[in-house]
């Protein structure tokens, strides 16, 4: 059993040790939520929260009443907190004396167990409302941050992007090593992240927060959140957002799936994915060539009045010479805020199976200058799960130079996991999951549930997208907790073999919407096109946590609006043919 003091002292190890623990509070809000929301959930405290209700009979069974008293009071200590003067030497505001008095009561049960059996009709133990009350007023004071510089508790950790960085050919240090946590807790033991969404469903601590999330440990999965180093200002018209589709590798040519190696009376093995569908890296004709594909679709759609805010690649499209060369291009258009792709290698060459972002939108107004140091700014992270095809994939696909006797797993190594939380256009949050991240809880999801980002893009190689399937199943999760709109995308290539069998019916849908309001929406790609521009609308919402305090309506969600297909003016036969490289067979 642990006490309180004994959990306090694992959190902060570091802390002087002459400094007795409920001294003082911390000058952290974040290190005030990392303490008491770590006790509340490891108490189970937290699930015993409830909201006053005047003419509810008393059951008689343990509960923590939050009524308008409460509520008021934590909401105004937090925002004075907040907004308290700083008289130097001091950085940040001084907690505010009422939190000062609550830490020094919480601290009178240091030596109290933090979980403890209790009777169905035991009363709730004396500090699990102190504790509660401590971490909304953290929340409170943590209002903005992330998001808005005005809140001090972030200027600190904004303030270390050095904006020098870029003018004289830095690295983005700052964007590349993001924080882990917002808290000086030990990040062994828990990390502590800004969040865009309160679940309106559910009973769990994620549910008790608007501005804070408790995250796993950085062993088990580290999310980074990246913010400009600039500061920017969202652009006229950012109720909408635009984004181009392009289901590339049209086909995945026979050969393109590979053993790698198995034991001869084994039942599996390892497979390697072979990009035949992209031109060798010294084919500079051919490469240029995707690049002005993908510019004429961009000039299509717009032509057509549609806008394109960012382009999206699936699973494995390109390499990542391929990647900044179109990146390249796409950094002069200043209509586009940012590329995805999924990519077969990383920046040092490792092989494996990678989702990368040149999220341009980070430079802000800089942008217009003459930096052209953007390439730094291009974040990658590897998939967190491999790929395992069944009997029933190989058949399905026709992927004959794999035995169908066997199960074949995806030969990457995985040496981290991690997540990048971008903020853009000052109040979205966007992520991005890798095709088996979608539908494995473990590690991301709880990342993803806790933080819960306005739009997450699911890059795929599968088949079609229908709402019976994998991805629609998974995405309605996210959507219902923490309210997270979900696109999942996949290439054509699979679905092009699929078809070519005639098992099932053919099949165009290659990609799948889902939001919190409405239902599956499944995107087909028309016969002629070559990619569809998707277009979202934001829907301003009010949020309300468990204990009942509201978000102002500060909150937005991701809908859908509307999508068209898009057709390039000119397309190198390679391209829909799956066969970038001379010899390679469809």
């Amino acid at each position: 059993m642990a006490t309180l003091l004994q959990v306090y002292a694992s959190l902060f190890p570091h802390e002087p040790q002459r400094h007795a623990p409920f001294g003082r509070a911390p000058l952290l809000p974040a290190d005030l939520f990392a303490f008491t929301g770590h006790l509340l959930e490891r108490s189970g405290a937290y699930h015993h929260v409830s909201p006053a209700v005047p003419d509810l009979p008393d059951s008689g069974y343990r509960r923590i009443l939050v009524d308008d008293t409460l509520r008021d009071r934590a909401t105004a200590i937090g925002k004075a907190w907040r907004t308290g003067t700083v008289t130097p030497p001091r950085r940040l505001p001084a907690p505010p004396g009422e939190v000062e008095e609550l830490w020094r009561e919480l601290g009178c049960h240091g030596n109290e167990d933090v979980y403890t059996v209790l009777d169905d009709r035991a009363a709730v133990p004396v500090w699990w409302p102190m504790c509660l009350e401590l971490m909304m007023i953290a929340d409170e004071a943590s209002l903005g941050i992330g998001f808005s510089g005005s809140n001090p508790f972030y200027a600190l950790m904004a303030g270390a992007y050095i904006r020098e960085d870029v003018p004289t050919g830095g690295v983005f240090r700052r964007v590349q090593h993001a924080p882990f946590s917002l808290s000086a807790a030990a990040e062994d033991v828990l990390c502590v992240q800004p969040k865009s969404r309160t679940p309106s469903t559910g009973c769990t601590l994620r549910s008790l927060t608007h501005h804070l999330a408790l995250l796993p440990p950085r062993g088990l999965v580290r999310a980074r959140w990246v913010v400009s180093p600039f500061d920017t200002e969202p652009g006229a018209n950012t109720n909408g957002l635009g984004l181009l589709l392009i289901p590339f590798p049209y086909r995945v040519g026979h050969g393109a799936f590979r053993p790698a190696g198995s034991v001869a009376d084994a039942h599996w093995g390892w497979f390697d994915t072979d990009q035949i569908w992209l031109p060798e890296k010294d084919d500079r004709r051919k490469r240029r060539g995707f690049v002005t594909f993908v510019l004429a679709l961009i000039e299509e759609a717009r032509a057509r009045g549609e806008r394109v805010d960012g382009v999206v690649l699936p699973e494995l499209a390109l390499d990542y010479d391929q990647f900044l060369r179109l990146g390249r291009a796409l950094a002069r258009d200043g209509g586009i805020d940012f590329l995805i792709a999924g990519m077969s290698c990383d920046r040092t060459g490792r092989s494996g199976n990678f989702v990368a972002i040149a999220p341009f939108f980070l430079l802000g107004d800089e942008r217009k200058g003459a930096i052209t140091g953007w390439e730094p700014l291009v974040l990658i992270r590897e998939k967190h799960h491999r790929w395992k095809l069944d009997r029933g994939q190989i058949k399905d696909y026709g992927l004959d130079t794999l035995d169908g006797g066997k199960n074949w797993w995806e030969n990457i190594t995985i040496l981290s996991r991690s997540l990048d939380v971008l903020v853009y256009r000052g109040n979205t949050t966007l992520t991005t999951l890798i095709c088996e991240d979608l539908a494995r809880v473990d590690p991301c999801q709880a990342v993803v549930r806790a933080i819960g980002p306005n739009l997450l893009i699911a890059l795929l190689m599968d088949g079609p997208q229908f709402g019976a399937r994998w991805p629609g199943r998974y995405a309605t999760v996210l959507a219902d907790d923490p309210g997270t709109s979900v696109l999942s995308f996949t290439s054509l290539g699979l679905m092009a073999r699929q078809n070519d069998i005639g098992t099932f019916e053919q099949a165009s849908s290659i990609a799948l919407w889902k939001d919190e309001v409405q239902g599956v929406k499944k995107l087909e790609l028309p016969r002629e096109a070559d990619a569809l521009v998707l277009h979202l609308k934001s829907v301003g919402k009010t949020e309300h946590t468990l204990d009942g305090r509201s978000d102002g309506g500060s909150s937005h969600r991701w809908e859908y609006d509307h999508h068209v297909g898009v057709t390039a003016t000119s397309c190198p036969a390679w391209i829909h043919s799956g066969t970038g490289r001379s010899g390679s067979r469809r």
